[in-house]
């Protein structure tokens, strides 16, 4: 008897450690598939809002000017941007455009011209010749999405600046794929799982 025991608990065993590392390779798949930088997440973030009509000095998704709307955006993680264009550029570090990336403020000339900053937007996607797309609050067209190319604003380019390396991760969006998205083991930890063992269904978690 004592070996039909013995010889059950080591099946039990060798089940639960096989299940362990289905569960990991699961998960390693998982955070391959679903993991997605600051800059992705700032400009889905920023996305939700396309079509939000422009108002002079709205910073609430009732309405939005350009740097209420980049000030927005970067609140849900945690940054506390100034309310007016100019002096965000000084919020981040100073990124040449062929090195822009998601997430980066881009930073314009007002109507009149000038070299002094009177516009700012959220770089969407960009290329290594420094084309770039980005997110903006239109006076005309309120959230939308425009080219560097667009010969308005390829004129009126002035610089841009990256703020993303200064938020703490622990603003990340809950409901975006984040640390908390990430499997527990990555961080030090094995996820919950449920496992089935000899005895009937058992849940543990596994340091």
């Amino acid at each position: 008897m004592k070996y039909i025991y013995r010889k059950a608990f080591f099946v039990c065993v060798v089940f639960v450690l096989y299940a362990m590392s289905g569960i990991k390779a699961q998960e390693s798949i998982l955070l391959r598939s679903n993991t997605k930088s600051i800059g992705d997440l700032v400009i889905d973030e920023a996305m939700k809002h396309l079509g939000t009509p422009y108002r002079w000095g709205g910073k609430t998704p009732k309405g939005f000017d350009c740097a209420g709307f980049t000030r927005y955006v970067y609140s849900k993680f945690g940054l506390s941007l100034a309310p007016s264009a100019a002096p965000q550029y000084k919020t981040g570090i100073s990124v040449k455009r062929e090195d822009l990336r998601k997430g980066d403020l881009v930073f314009f000339g007002g109507r009149h011209g000038g070299h002094s900053i009177g516009h700012v937007g959220i770089v969407v996607t960009s290329d290594a010749n420094g084309g770039f797309t980005f997110i903006h609050a239109s006076t005309t067209k309120g959230i939308t999405i425009t080219s560097s190319s667009d010969p308005y604003y390829r004129s009126r380019y002035i610089s841009a600046c990256r703020v993303t390396g200064k938020i703490d991760k622990e603003f990340m969006p809950k409901d975006n794929t984040s640390s908390s998205d990430v499997p527990i083991y990555r961080r030090g930890v094995f996820s919950a799982s449920t496992v089935t063992d000899c005895f009937g269904p058992l849940t543990r978690r596994f340091y």
